[in-house]
């Protein structure tokens, strides 16, 4: 068992899994799994807010790509990805979600 609850060990070849791919030997994965990671926290908190938690969970997750970017993922139960297509497509009829509208700026 790796370090932090999830985490897979697969031996030393692979390295640990923490929800993203394998380790590579020479990729620098903090940067990019820290402002994942920090994502997920606001995402979370949000979904939070939304209602999306108990038996209608909607979780941001932080992970990395295989070339060491950043990803976040979402993971939940059918109830929860059901409640959170319905905020959606509320906000898309309000007019809220029109192409441009919504500005997302990387925080530096």
């Amino acid at each position: 068992m790796g370090e932090h609850a999830g985490d897979q060990d697969y031996g030393e070849e692979i390295g640990v899994f923490l929800g993203g791919g394998p380790v590579l030997e020479g990729v620098d994965y903090e940067a990019a799994w820290l402002e994942a990671r920090a994502a997920a926290d606001s995402l979370n908190a949000v979904l939070g807010r939304l209602g999306l938690r108990g038996p209608a969970l909607v979780r941001a997750q932080a992970g990395w790509a295989d070339d060491g970017r950043g990803v976040v993922f979402l993971e939940g139960t059918p109830l929860g990805a059901r409640r959170l297509g319905v905020v959606l497509e509320r906000m898309m009829k309000r007019g809220r979600w029109a192409q441009g509208s919504i500005a997302l700026r990387r925080r530096v």
